[in-house]
């Protein structure tokens, strides 16, 4: 019964400790984002011009919406997005042939649990010697 009490202090020490920090990782993660959201809130008002915070916002309470960085037009945003979009479709239906390594059926025994089932297959019953 002694060894039982000191195992279960001994668990709760242990898991005890693990949650605790898993719950210090999961603090520091959020105030890391927390900081990263104020800091690139602050670049963009500071690159745009306008001040950052409640006041920037509109009558809804929404954020400005905001022009795209590079200087790209919509109509040219519109049109580089309606390009990856093809590609990726054209890409996908291409994918398997273009993503294989090799051809099929020339690796049929790479795998020894492939060999030993495609043995099973052929041969599922073998008398013992």
């Amino acid at each position: 019964m002694d060894n039982l009490g000191f195992g279960l202090w001994l668990t709760a020490l242990g898991m005890g400790t693990v949650f605790l920090l898993l719950v210090l990782l999961m603090v520091a993660l959020r105030v890391i984002a927390w900081t990263d959201r104020r800091g690139r809130r602050a670049r963009d008002a500071a690159a745009s011009g306008t001040p950052a915070g409640p006041a920037a916002r509109g009558a809804a309470g929404d954020a400005a919406p905001a022009e795209p960085p590079s200087g790209l037009t919509d109509d040219e945003v519109a049109a580089i997005a309606i390009a990856v979009v093809t590609h990726a479709r054209v890409r996908r239906l291409q994918a398997a042939p273009a993503m294989r390594e090799h051809e099929p059926g020339s690796h049929l025994f790479a795998n020894r649990w492939v060999g030993i089932g495609r043995g099973y297959q052929q041969q599922p019953w073998r008398r013992g010697a």
